[in-house]
């Protein structure tokens, strides 16, 4: 389970094994919930002038407010962390 996760995510196991507790709390707080909203957050604000904070400045706010219309609890850096993550995972190609 561990590697279909980590070649889902597109890091390699070692990777994924300094990360998984993080992801496990992730998942748990209800942040994984959040991540698909990221993509979308994050593909539709790659189409804009803004600089790259701008970008993530407005990203992590449209999050936060995602998640508490959604009653998740998820805290800054799990919101930030979603962010980059959805980054990256745009930047890979998924």
């Amino acid at each position: 389970m561990k590697t279909f996760i980590a070649r889902l995510l597109g890091i390699t196991r070692s990777i994924f094994s300094v990360y998984a507790p993080l992801l496990r709390g992730l998942a748990v707080s209800g942040a994984g919930v959040l991540l698909p909203i990221a993509l979308e957050v994050v593909r539709n604000l790659a189409q804009t002038d803004k600089s790259g904070a701008e970008k993530r400045d407005e990203a992590i706010a449209i999050l936060k407010t995602s998640a508490i219309r959604q009653g998740l609890e998820a805290s800054e850096s799990i919101i930030r962390f979603t962010v980059e993550s959805a980054v990256q995972r745009l930047k890979m190609g998924a």
